[in-house]
């Protein structure tokens, strides 16, 4: 085992050719780019970058694989120079409704292997999505029926920035995850506290007690990445980590 530094949750702003992706994030943020910032400046050894079903941004993917300095591995995983694994993600919004019927919505990110499976990601989630294109679009689906999507092609699902009050579970969707995955609740290996929140404070929530930490910079600008990071122990570096059924997620410490 060894320690790695992560930071899961990096948005891009424009794809190579300049084709909008996240409106409010910086035009230089593209997937070459957030690569080159891990490795040359941030000292960061895995990067998540959560708009990778866009296809603009599937199609930068596939160019830079083609130029020779970044390859898949078999256990999942972009490898970069040797230098950062990128581990590709998505952000769905989804629409939530609570006990008292108010509805609300919530921020999801969403890691899958390979590219082959993000990309049959996009496309299922492209009949749910008004503009798959866009980036943390809203999806007319529940996150329980989302968890099923993604594991479809072998991803995992954690909540996102869960405490913020802006599209957020517990923000303005619940005051209990469970009631929102119901059975599906322990396929959640992780959540993500988001830049506001207080990690003692968070684990005061008993259905949190099995659950790991996350902390990410949801960085909008290349300057931002790893302004908040995790320290992860692995036994190498992939989605998976490991061999057997236990997934990289579930390896992570809490910061």
């Amino acid at each position: 085992m060894y320690e790695v530094f992560a930071d899961l949750h990096v948005h891009i702003g424009r794809s190579k050719s300049n084709k909008p992706i996240k409106i409010t994030a910086a035009r230089s943020l593209n997937f070459e780019n957030i690569a080159k910032e891990c490795v040359e400046k941030k000292g960061i050894n895995v990067v998540g970058i959560i708009d990778c079903a866009s296809p603009y941004v599937i199609e930068d993917i596939e160019e830079f694989l083609r130029q020779g300095d970044a390859y898949e591995i078999p256990d999942g995983g972009i490898i970069y120079q040797d230098k950062v694994c990128i581990l590709l993600g998505s952000e769905i919004e989804t629409s939530e409704k609570n006990e008292q019927g108010k509805t609300g919505s919530a921020h999801n990110i969403c890691f899958f292997p390979t590219l082959q499976e993000i990309k049959g990601f996009s496309k299922e989630m492209s009949t749910h999505i008004s503009n798959i294109t866009l980036s943390s679009q809203r999806a007319n689906i529940s996150a329980y029926e989302l968890i099923d999507i993604v594991e479809k092609y072998k991803g995992i699902l954690i909540p996102a920035h869960a405490f913020t009050p802006h599209k957020s579970f517990y923000g303005n969707c619940t005051d209990r995850l469970a009631k929102i995955f119901k059975e599906k609740f322990d396929k959640i290996p992780a959540i993500e506290l988001g830049l506001s929140s207080d990690t003692e404070l968070a684990d005061e929530i008993t259905e949190l007690e099995n659950k790991t930490f996350l902390t990410n910079s949801d960085a909008h600008s290349l300057p931002k990445i790893a302004r908040e990071y995790n320290k992860i122990l692995v036994e190498n570096v992939s989605f998976k980590a490991r061999r057997g059924k236990k997934s990289y997620m579930q390896l992570w410490i809490r910061p």
